[in-house]
């Protein structure tokens, strides 16, 4: 990631720091905290074998706070007039670059995690939406039992990496405003015609606080259990709208639900007549609708239900959008972190076209991740444990942008001065807290990863279900490694 970074007068464009930057702030040899992170994920998995012998995940009621609600017009104004700063304001000291990359990108991480899908309330996109009054369904809703998957809120994240990571002038304050508006505008004329549930399985940013939200223990009542695979409720039909025909399918809650990467929202007590909102909308107190576990989408996915994709051995590709969501999430922070080292910069210098073999190899790498992630889960749909491990590896690598750009950022909103911000933060303090985020991520995701095997395979021995576990366990160590050795060796 680069950004434009303000020291007094003069703006440079210049890489901001994702780790240590090496391994002498590390409390242990480099050596010691590979080997404790295969240690890690293996005693995970020992205590989960014996310990674990049925799924003990369930979904349960998220609490709702309406705070956020609140939040939407602040929010909204704030993107307005960032957008507008960026297209019309001075280069110098402009605070666009800052608010996408560092704000957005990394602080919805941890907002998410701590209060839950937040980004879903205040989106800004979703304001305007209900500003213009444009109709609720689309012009051209998806027929019912179509099947709604997160692919284009991948596609719409693959494109946002690659502006983030390779664009040139990226950093560029009119660079950045330009993108942002004409994201919002695509965003906006697909919502017109497929409604306002677009919004959550399209927009890459909702639907990572989403995934992110499925950790806060404030939102959810049991712990882990936004990770919990998704229940499938009873089909519940209400009585129509006034002046509506019976069979209006927005008051109807229906079972039959087509292959979607999304848990269902449960019938809502806030809504009138008890029924379950609308596809992708927010709840009357400004919180998400969720079945138990947080809702990324209106309808219920296949690949989450237990021993979906059985028989074909594992999920199809169309109900794989959320895992394609989560790899090129996770396969472009790898990215990041190899492009940052003296390797890639050699590499490239002596290959040439930069962009073109940047390109190349971020979707290379997110498409090896996806595959990877296919192949060694088996039967068993594993997205959901990969969440814990994405959001450790994001937190680790992007710490201390998190803890010295962002304050930078709110100073340049602020039109403070920049020159006497400057923390250093202590190496050996960054560099334990980011091995304790992945150890921590990697885990939980073997908690999590065994309890959907279990849930999925209720009829099968105990023995044959470690088995089928025991190469996803080899590729987290070697997800482990690599976290670690790409934070700590340049």
């Amino acid at each position: 990631m680069t950004v434009a970074l303000t020291h007094g007068p003069a703006t440079t464009t210049g890489p901001l720091a994702h780790g240590v930057g090496s391994a002498e702030g590390l409390p242990l040899p480099l050596d010691l905290v590979l080997q404790a992170g295969a240690a890690t994920v293996m005693v995970s998995f020992l205590i989960a074998a014996f310990g674990w012998r049925t799924p003990r995940l369930k979904p349960s009621e998220p609490r709702r706070f309406g705070v956020a609600r609140r939040l939407r017009y602040p929010v909204l104004a704030l993107a307005l007039y960032v957008t507008g700063f960026a297209l019309a304001g001075p280069r110098e000291g402009n605070p666009a670059a800052h608010a996408l990359f560092v704000w957005l990108w990394v602080g919805l991480i941890p907002i998410s995690v701590v209060f839950g899908p937040v980004w879903r309330a205040v989106n800004p996109l979703r304001t305007v939406f209900t500003l213009l009054g444009l109709p609720r369904r689309g012009l051209r809703p998806l027929p019912p039992g179509h099947p709604r998957s997160s692919w284009p809120a991948a596609a719409f994240l693959l494109a946002f990496v690659w502006f983030e990571l390779l664009a040139p002038h990226h950093g560029d304050p009119v660079t950045v405003g330009l993108w942002i508006l004409g994201y919002a505008l695509s965003q906006m004329i697909i919502a017109l015609y497929r409604g306002e549930e677009w919004f959550a399985r399209g927009d890459c940013f909702e639907v990572y606080s989403d995934l992110a939200g499925r950790l806060s223990p404030l939102r959810h009542r049991k712990a882990l259990s936004g990770l919990a695979p998704a229940a499938v409720p009873r089909s519940t039909p209400t009585a129509p709208p006034r002046g509506a025909p019976s069979s209006s399918p927005e008051r109807t809650s229906s079972v039959a639900v087509s292959t979607q990467d999304g848990p269902s929202p449960l019938p809502d007590a806030s809504l009138p007549g008890g029924t379950s909102s609308p596809s992708g909308a927010a709840l009357s107190d400004g919180s998400l609708p969720q079945s138990g576990a947080s809702s990324s989408s209106g309808v219920i996915s296949a690949a989450l239900r237990p021993g979906a994709g059985r028989e074909t051995g594992r999920p199809p590709l169309v109900a794989a959008g959320l895992a394609g969501f989560i790899a090129i999430w996770w396969g472009s922070t790898v990215f990041d972190s190899v492009s940052a080292s003296p390797f890639w910069t050699g590499l490239t210098e002596r290959a040439g076209h930069p962009l073109l073999l940047g390109s190349a190899a971020l979707i290379l790498v997110c498409t090896v991740v996806f595959l990877a992630l296919r192949r060694t889960a088996g039967a068993t749909d594993v997205s959901l444990s990969l969440i814990p491990i994405a959001v450790g590896y994001t937190l680790a690598h992007y710490l201390s942008v998190l803890i010295v750009e962002a304050p930078r950022g709110v100073l340049l909103l602020l039109g403070e001065s920049t020159a006497g911000w400057d923390p250093q933060p202590t190496p050996a303090v960054i560099a334990t807290a980011q091995i304790a985020l992945i150890l921590i991520g990697h885990a939980i995701g073997v908690f999590v990863a065994h309890d959907h095997a279990l849930e999925s395979a209720a009829q099968r021995p105990a023995l044959a279900v470690l088995a089928d576990e025991l190469p996803l366990v080899l590729f987290m160590i070697l997800c482990t490694w690599a976290g670690l050795f790409l934070l700590f060796v340049r």
